[in-house]
């Protein structure tokens, strides 16, 4: 269940102008299955403070392992900046961990 929200700069685009690939890059990178991944892209119009490209919030069940994590994150931020054409130093990837039984899919608390 690697779930990314990502929210681009209204003048971020990819190459192509389109996110289809996004996931298979993200699973190549991180050497994971894309089965299970999600990623949704939500566009910015103002970005004040400190200023990202890209920014992502990486949201993981705790049955993860630490390796598992770092790669899912790393492997995020290259293929967010491998789509959008930006220098890793312009990405933003914070993770966050979900602890089994606080998820619902399906009408269904997920426990794991």
């Amino acid at each position: 269940m690697p779930i990314a929200n990502c929210i681009i700069t209204s003048d971020c685009k990819n190459s192509s102008g389109e996110y289809k690939e996004l996931i298979k890059l993200w699973a190549s990178e991180s050497k994971k299955s894309s089965e299970d991944m999600t990623i949704n892209i939500a566009t910015t119009d103002e970005q004040h403070g400190k200023k990202y490209t890209v920014m992502a919030n990486l949201l993981l069940t705790s049955i993860w392992s630490r390796s598992d994590i770092s790669q899912l994150q790393l492997g995020l931020a290259k293929a967010l900046s491998l789509n959008f054409n930006v220098s890793l130093k312009e990405v933003f990837v914070a993770t966050s961990i979900v602890n089994s039984g606080m998820l619902v899919e399906e009408d269904k608390e997920i426990e794991l």
